[in-house]
């Protein structure tokens, strides 16, 4: 390969780099000014869920959660849902191993 070889090469590869750095910049403004999704989970250190956020078919919840040292589970979930006659509900929910246990709404 030629000197004139070698710097045609790297102008090539200056100007992909460049195209790929601006087309980086692009999707990170895009997802900083917004995030979308369904489902975001917040994990600690041992990669188990404490905060999930959920959103879907018309419920909106987040569910803070603890494991015991039986590894049973406990939380807290706060919900907003449109239920499909048109009402709305919001309310604050227990949660013990997966299974409701204590419920209040705003009636």
């Amino acid at each position: 390969m030629t000197a004139d070889q070698d710097v045609d090469r790297f102008d090539q590869l200056a100007e992909r780099l460049a195209t790929l750095e601006l087309e980086v910049a692009v999707v990170r403004a895009s997802v900083e000014q917004r995030l979308r999704t369904r489902r975001l989970a917040v994990v600690d250190d041992d990669g188990v869920e404490r905060v999930v956020l959920d959103a879907r078919r018309g419920t909106g919840s987040v569910l803070v959660r603890v494991d015991g040292p039986d590894g049973r589970t406990t939380g807290v979930e706060v919900y907003a849902l449109q239920a499909d006659d048109g009402e709305h509900q919001v309310g604050l929910c227990v949660v013990r191993d997966g299974e409701v246990v204590s419920r209040w709404t705003a009636g």
